[in-house]
């Protein structure tokens, strides 16, 4: 049976949902989204422990399950602000954003960028080198309650807990955190040294079919 396309309707355009995420993930983020109570989640932050484990693509499909199974207002907001992807992944002007935002060049106004009905996004804009700083500023600004004051539900792409001074000061920020793993991928050890940072231990969810990980690891994650 083949399976039916997600399209979310724009006034100009057909966005798929497929042209940025598989939609394997996103039904994996569907299942994982329910043990978060997921329909009256406020804010999500979604860490990897490294480089390379497809955190912003779970992150997107988050975003597109709020939007599709639960008809939620979300806003995909960037913060990684050294390795930006989101622009080019959802089609998106990458700047102005968050970094812009965050320095007073820009409104909310400014940095909202719809994708679909009840589905936008802040892209991380030009913050590369300046990270740490404008993470720092973003704890403090309140801008995480005035987003979540126009939208139901807030999903964050953050920076990876290792690779960021301030990764987990900004994952803590949020009602729930969503650490993504690539199975065979991310070293056991950097794991365990991933979770232990965090002050809440955080949903992990593996981002692969068959998983080689240790069982501690797949007891975390349900699997």
């Amino acid at each position: 049976m083949m399976k039916r396309r997600e399209e979310l309707q724009l006034v100009t355009r057909t966005w798929r949902a497929e042209s940025a995420v598989a939609y394997q993930m996103v039904d994996a983020c569907s299942l994982a989204s329910l043990q978060m109570n997921g329909p009256t989640l406020r804010s999500l932050g979604v860490v990897s422990t490294i480089r390379g484990e497809g955190r912003s693509s779970v992150a997107i499909a988050m975003a597109v399950v709020q939007q599709r199974d639960y008809r939620r207002r979300v806003v995909l907001l960037e913060m990684d602000f050294e390795r930006p992807s989101l622009a080019r992944r959802v089609e998106a002007d990458p700047a102005p954003g968050l970094a812009e935002l965050v320095r007073g060049e820009a409104s909310i106004h400014d940095v909202l960028q719809p994708l679909a009905e009840g589905m936008s996004t802040v892209t991380a804009g030009a913050g590369a080198g300046a990270g740490p700083r404008l993470i720092v500023d973003f704890m403090a600004s309140g801008l995480l309650q005035e987003l979540m004051g126009q939208f139901d539900v807030v999903v964050a792409d953050l920076p990876p807990l290792l690779g960021s001074s301030f990764a987990v000061q900004a994952a803590g920020l949020f009602e729930r955190t969503l650490l993504v793993v690539r199975s065979g991928v991310t070293p056991v050890a950097q794991i365990r040294e991933a979770i232990a940072s965090m002050p809440v231990e955080p949903l992990v969810l593996l981002n692969a079919v068959e998983s080689s990980q240790p069982g501690w690891l797949r007891r975390r994650t349900g699997t």
